[in-house]
């Protein structure tokens, strides 16, 4: 009876996109003021907008900003750029693995638009182009550790978009990722005292999220987060554990909460600002 398609785009194997192609024009006008707020209301729950930082070691970490107005793909796109990293190895394989991934991302839904173009012809001109953005934020970033979720935004048909975000957090004496379980001292159950904060802020805004009962705060060794100077911020992906209308959620756990398990180099970063 329909001519709906799906389509899905992947990240590192985590899911940014399912979008059902579909021939609604009255949804354009709506969706690209959603786009905006998406975007936006990720980077403002991630504690700002802006694109760009310098510590006095001289690390900095600015945009490089490209657009997209074509038949087939329209949008923002803002990839991270390190410099001043004291291993000029590590600072080139940053900014080889921001810019790949994120042009990775654009070049997948533009090579979508191109087949949604060439499968259904003039039916297109209902939907393309297809949307897509990408925008950063400095969490944290002094002369040893930063910390950089990217905001990821695809409109490929349908109702509305998809957003994800995939954090950055490297180690840059050791020359590493962290992982979230890298930030305690082991034997430390990190795991529920996280849990068990995520729970309580959930039951202080219960109206954004599914109930507890099908929708469980699970928290795992590897689970999404990103680092700030008030404390770790763990997130979840879109549809997780709240409706789409709630965004990414993100919660804030105090340092101080978790200070018992830290290691020594992770709480010193309450002194760091």
């Amino acid at each position: 009876m329909s001519n709906k398609k799906y389509r899905e785009l992947r990240l590192n194997g985590q899911l940014l996109s399912r979008g059902m192609i579909m021939t609604r024009e009255s949804l354009r006008p709506v969706h690209c003021v959603i786009v905006r707020l998406l975007i936006i209301g990720v980077l403002v729950a991630a504690g700002g907008g802006a694109a760009q930082a310098e510590v006095e070691s001289g690390i900095a970490i600015t945009a490089k900003v490209i657009r997209y107005d074509t038949e087939l793909l329209a949008g923002e796109v803002k990839i991270p750029v390190i410099a001043g990293v004291g291993d000029v190895q590590l600072e080139r394989q940053l900014n080889d693995r921001w810019q790949r991934e994120i042009m990775s991302f654009v070049e997948e839904i533009r090579e979508g638009a191109e087949t949604a173009q060439e499968e259904l012809g003039e039916e297109t001109r209902h939907w393309l182009p297809f949307q897509v953005y990408v925008d950063f934020h400095v969490a944290y970033l002094d002369e040893r550790f930063v910390s950089l979720p990217i905001a990821y935004y695809c409109y490929t048909g349908g109702a509305h978009g998809m957003s994800s975000q995939v954090s950055t957090n490297i180690d840059l004496a050791a020359g590493r990722d962290l992982n979230l379980e890298d930030l305690f001292v082991p034997g430390y159950d990190f795991t529920t005292v996280i849990a068990s904060e995520v729970r309580r802020q959930r039951a202080a805004n219960a109206d954004h999220y599914f109930d507890e009962s099908v929708a469980e705060t699970d928290i795992l060794p590897d689970h999404h987060f990103y680092l700030t100077s008030e404390g770790i911020v763990v997130y979840f992906d879109l549809y997780e554990i709240a409706p789409y209308s709630t965004g990414i959620p993100e919660f804030t756990i105090p340092y101080e909460r978790l200070r018992q398990g830290l290691k020594p180099e992770f709480q010193a970063l309450t002194k760091a600002e």
